[in-house]
């Protein structure tokens, strides 16, 4: 069975780097922006942004898990994902307030 490029990814045998700029950093920050220009509520903006923000953690995980390069790279993509996460749930809460 042929793997896609997104099954490649999520299992994180794709780069580091290509998971992390292109998926991560980039694929948030234009999925973010779009979503803040089209709703009309952040509540809203968060509750999109969070299911890809978890799909994204996972593959870059992974892919920093297979990392074969400088450790300090695997390790600040893995503390990249938390403040993420971190920042996307309180953003969340306070939305909610």
């Amino acid at each position: 069975m042929k793997k896609t490029f997104l099954n490649k990814f999520i299992e994180g045998k794709l780069s580091l780097a290509l998971s992390f700029w292109i998926f991560g950093f980039i694929g948030l920050a234009v999925l973010s922006a779009v979503t803040a220009l089209i709703l009309p509520s952040m509540l809203l903006v968060r509750l999109i942004v969070y299911p890809y923000l978890i799909y994204v953690s996972l593959g870059i995980w992974r892919s920093s898990n297979n990392y074969k390069g400088l450790k300090v790279f695997s390790i600040l993509a893995k503390i990249m994902i938390v403040i993420w996460n971190i920042s996307q749930f309180l953003g969340l809460i306070a939305a909610l307030s």
